[in-house]
């Protein structure tokens, strides 16, 4: 009797060290560190006429170097459904944001946060397995949630009108005060006049010297073109600075400008182009394909300089990167020349979006076929050595990975939920309604 309980106490303790040896072998595995930058409606119809011409060399070697196609998106086309999907792999309806806003019992419109996304997001995920993390100005991440890392929320960037949510807009909450300083304050008159490789001001002034008549919404969101600027290197200011003094395993950064810029570019066209292109769309209710050709080219060379200026950003970031590391950059949509005008949303097609794979394991010159914006945390996952989970809808994006290691699974990453906080309307919410009423995106 003795003998059998000593037998059932050994059988235990041998499976306690085994799951023990197990899980730290897992936890302990040598990982590349993964540096994911969002562009926020970079498009191939732009990125590739620019490359012939030689621009981009960031952009252009990690797309060579690496693995690189069209990142299949969804509807409905808004950056906070699309990033939320991009960052859980899970659909809208899942994730639980659906839209940009939504309206409170008063008829109050409030910005969507972290307390209404229902399920974890990859760094999170990453967090609680003692990967470090860090995530700046991802699409609802306000207030800023505790993580085995840093949280640069997306109400960050507000401090460029002197605004501070005070300690919940960055997790740990001592960062705001010292990265605050990195802010460029939209009153900053160096910012008047950029530096020489963000030569930018040249394409704001044009509107004045071509006195255009400005359709629509466009002249706000023009006027507010610098703003958008100087938000985008506030975050490319703070993204330096913490690479270089707080490494993580798993760094992520969202940029905007492509995005803002492209909603009203179109008005910089060549006059006898953009007049072909209204005359097919009353006639053929969109631009033929030869007229869309000729608008995609002129297109890129009005916006050279804000995609130069975001590749000279992700060669600062590479700079700043560990030499084993591996890169991800995608973006959520692009744009679409149609009788609805140039834009990403209520077109025929679905504009899709970007991604690029680079680094250690990542095949070299592969083309990417069939990735969606589902797709990319399960990779992530698969990429730290991490199951993916069942209800999540995507996949892994196995044909660009060198060697074919074995999808692992585990049924969910989600956990019992504690009782959300009350919303509150907080000052922060009157400056995001603005931002989106200015770009169009609500009225």
């Amino acid at each position: 009797m003795k003998k059998r309980i000593f037998i059932g106490i050994f059988i235990i303790f041998i499976a306690v060290i085994a799951v023990y040896f197990f899980y730290k072998h897992e936890k302990k595995t040598p990982i590349n560190p993964v540096i994911v930058i969002g562009l926020d409606g970079a498009d191939w119809h732009i990125l590739n006429p620019l490359f012939r011409k030689g621009e981009l060399p960031n952009l252009n070697r990690l797309t060579k170097e690496g693995s690189s196609g069209v990142l299949h998106t969804i509807r409905p086309t808004k950056s906070p459904v699309i990033w939320t999907s991009i960052a859980t792999g899970k659909t809208m309806l899942k994730h639980g944001v659906l839209d940009w806003t939504y309206v409170k019992e008063n008829n109050i419109e409030i910005p969507y946060n972290v307390n209404d996304r229902k399920v974890k997001a990859v760094w999170k995920i990453l967090s609680e397995r003692n990967f470090s993390v860090g995530s700046i100005n991802w699409f609802c991440t306000f207030p800023a949630e505790k993580v085995n890392g840093y949280i640069i929320s997306d109400r960050f960037r507000i401090g460029v009108d002197k605004f501070s949510e005070g300690d919940e807009v960055t997790f740990p909450t001592e960062l705001n005060d010292k990265l605050y300083p990195k802010i460029v304050k939209i009153q900053d008159k160096q910012y008047g006049k950029l530096k020489r490789e963000e030569k930018i001001v040249d394409f704001l002034n044009k509107s004045k010297r071509d006195k255009i008549d400005l359709p629509q919404n466009r002249d706000i969101q023009l006027k507010r073109f610098r703003r958008y600027f100087i938000q985008d290197k506030s975050i490319e200011n703070v993204s330096l600075f913490l690479l270089n003094k707080v490494p993580v395993d798993f760094f992520t950064v969202y940029f905007r400008l492509i995005d803002t810029t492209s909603h009203f570019a179109s008005i910089f066209l060549k006059e006898g182009l953009r007049d072909k292109w209204v005359a097919e769309n009353k006639k053929l209710r969109g631009p033929s394909p030869e007229t869309e050709k000729m608008l995609y080219e002129d297109m890129a060379n009005i916006m050279k300089p804000i995609y130069r200026y975001m590749d000279n950003i992700v060669g600062r970031i590479i700079e700043k990167a560990k030499e084993d590391t591996i890169f991800v950059v995608i973006s959520d949509h692009g744009f679409n020349f149609s009788i609805q005008g140039y834009n990403h949303y209520g077109t025929p097609e679905i504009p899709h979006g970007i991604i690029i794979l680079n680094g250690p394991g990542i095949k070299s010159g592969y083309k990417i076929s069939n990735s969606h914006v589902y797709d990319i945390t399960p990779t992530l996952l698969h990429i730290f050595g991490l199951p993916v989970a069942r209800d999540m809808d995507g996949k892994v994006i196995l044909s660009a990975l060198e060697k074919k290691r074995k999808v692992r699974y585990i049924q969910t990453y989600e956990t019992k939920t504690s009782k959300q906080k009350p919303k509150k309307e907080r000052e922060s919410d009157k400056k995001v309604i603005e931002d989106l009423k200015s770009l169009g995106y609500i009225k």
